[in-house]
């Protein structure tokens, strides 16, 4: 018994010229739609989010400059996990947490050649939950490359929609060399990864992957999802960008203007405190760690060679500045009442404690996480008796 195909060759050639005639149709006003609507100049704008792909999980493993520019850095694969928001794990352990807690920074947050476990946003949770006995959500949206206009973004399109009760910031090395090298946080000329500018300006006629995504996108998600699975379980360390950001500035001299730099560095702090305490939300700010010491350490001197040769800077200068800005630290937290966490004095100068510049060792993590923690225990009872 033949079909009713077989049987009417010709009403079939028929019916399959209208099916290909309606799907051509559908397909070129959904692309005249989206066009209409995205692309009337010709340009897209984006603010890019500068965060962690969410549900990421492989390992990462210092690379060889990294290596070099270290001198107590473990060579060795460090476990990497963020959560479905793209938070570093381990994160939010709580559904019904009484404390929500987040970090924001950069890759000195981030600690990416820490142990897991020893991560200090990640630590600072579990201490405070033994010492309070509290259910404490402690979140690590550290990104290497970062400066505070990112932590700012980060903080008003995904942290406060997530009820925060406190939101801790570390910033200066990022925003000390954006700074000086591009005078401005919004350079289009100065990249940190793929870190700048925040909006972006994209000359597409139309965007495909809308299309795509409309038209069948429960495929499209599955074909994204095999290429990331691909991308972070075969090639696990590709996982950081190895751009050279100083590419366009390298043998340029460098004329610093320290108050001005300083000036639009305390505005950042100043602006996060506004946007924490208009949203009821605790802010606290840290000064940032590092080797910088009157007489620095053998590989510091290495590091910093760079600088004067390239650049024109010497140690004491760049030592200068950077002790400025965590100063500047410490005087818009004096100024606003808010808590200013020190660990530029409380952490030794040494290597066994940072590796390198400004990052932490595990023994230098666990450390600071003791230090984080006893400084915040006191504003989280405070804060959970004001709420009871």
């Amino acid at each position: 018994m033949s079909n009713w195909f077989v049987r009417n060759p010709r009403k079939t050639f028929v019916l399959f010229l209208v099916l290909l005639l309606l799907g051509g149709t559908f397909i070129t006003e959904k692309a005249l739609s989206l066009k209409a609507h995205t692309q009337k100049s010709g340009i897209t704008r984006v603010i890019r989010l500068r965060e962690h792909e969410p549900l990421f999980a492989g390992r990462i493993t210092p690379s060889n400059d990294e290596l070099r520019m270290a001198d107590s850095l473990v060579p060795k694969e460090y476990a990497f996990r963020t959560d479905s928001e793209g938070f570093i794990e381990p994160a939010r352990s709580h559904q019904h947490p009484d404390l929500n807690l987040f970090f924001l920074g950069g890759s000195t947050t981030a600690c990416y050649y820490v142990d897991e476990d020893k991560r200090f946003p990640a630590l600072v949770g579990r201490l405070l939950e033994k010492d309070t006995k509290l259910k404490v959500n402690s979140s690590n949206s550290g990104v290497g490359g970062n400066f505070s206009i990112h932590s700012l973004d980060i903080l008003l399109n995904k942290i406060i929609p997530l009820k925060p009760d406190l939101v801790v910031m570390m910033h200066n090395v990022n925003d000390l060399a954006v700074l000086m090298y591009a005078k401005s946080y919004w350079s289009k000329t100065y990249k940190k990864g793929h870190t700048s500018p925040i909006v972006v300006l994209h000359p597409k006629i139309i965007d495909t992957r809308l299309l795509v995504d409309y038209l069948i996108p429960n495929l499209y998600q599955e074909l994204k999802s095999l290429d990331i699975w691909v991308r972070h379980t075969l090639r696990p360390k590709k996982a950081a960008s190895q751009e050279d950001e100083l590419r366009d500035f390298r043998g340029k001299k460098i004329v610093l203007d320290q108050d001005q730099l300083v000036k639009e560095f305390k505005m950042n702090q100043q602006l996060f405190i506004n946007i924490c305490r208009a949203r009821n939300i605790t802010p606290v700010l840290m000064t940032m760690e590092n080797r910088l010491k009157e007489h620095p350490d053998p590989l510091i001197i290495r590091l910093t060679k760079c600088l004067e040769k390239d650049q024109g800077l010497s140690y004491q200068a760049y030592k200068n500045i950077f002790d400025r800005f965590n100063q500047a630290i410490r005087e818009v937290g004096a100024a606003n009442g808010v808590l200013v966490i020190d660990l530029a004095q409380k952490v030794p100068q040494e290597k066994e404690y940072i590796y390198d510049l400004v990052h932490f060792t595990n023994q230098g993590s666990e450390l600071a996480a003791g230090i984080i923690k006893d400084a915040l225990e006191p504003q989280l009872t405070a804060k959970t008796a004001r709420r009871h």
